[in-house]
């Protein structure tokens, strides 16, 4: 991809991703959903004009980054940990649910190998914590008692996830 193509692409993703931030934001809707929306549409699943390739990846990676980086940033440890109790049971469950619903499907249903299973079902364990504190900042939920506890089980949730895998 050339330099102008390049940046045209770069321009293309960045104004798109705002409109439909705005136009979803107004109905009062999170603007990340938008953003999503608009990444659907100029990509390979509408209308093709956008590749994820080469230039794209690294400013997705750069951004995620960020994103993850900027709520460590608006995160209030000693609030966080007063959620404990309650992050962990929503962690557990929000593990164990998906993590057993998955091998049972995959090993008793598809038939598939038991490591197989095993890995289909840790990957379903994944939560994106990003975009869920990014979707609780849109509505004013990130610093509330449920975006805490919402954001101590995604933490622990990912730990799990990451330790299974």
């Amino acid at each position: 991809m050339d330099t102008s193509t390049a940046i045209l692409h770069v321009a293309t993703i960045l104004i798109a991703a705002r409109i439909m931030g705005e136009v979803v934001a107004r109905f009062g809707i999170p603007s990340v959903i938008g953003e999503i929306v608009a990444g659907i549409i100029l990509g390979p699943s509408m209308f093709g004009l956008i590749e994820a390739e080469g230039l794209i990846w690294v400013l997705a990676e750069i951004g995620i980054i960020l994103l993850l980086f900027q709520i460590g940033l608006e995160t209030d440890l000693s609030k966080l940990v007063k959620s404990g109790t309650k992050s962990v049971v929503v962690a557990i469950t929000g593990f164990i649910v998906p993590f057993v619903t998955c091998f049972a499907l995959s090993y008793y249903w598809f038939g598939l190998d038991q490591i197989v299973s095993l890995l289909i079902a840790g990957t379903m364990t994944a939560t994106s914590i990003g975009i869920t504190m990014r979707t609780l900042s849109d509505l004013g939920r990130g610093q509330s008692r449920e975006g805490r506890i919402i954001l101590g089980a995604a933490v622990l949730d990912d730990i799990m996830g990451v330790l299974l895998l």
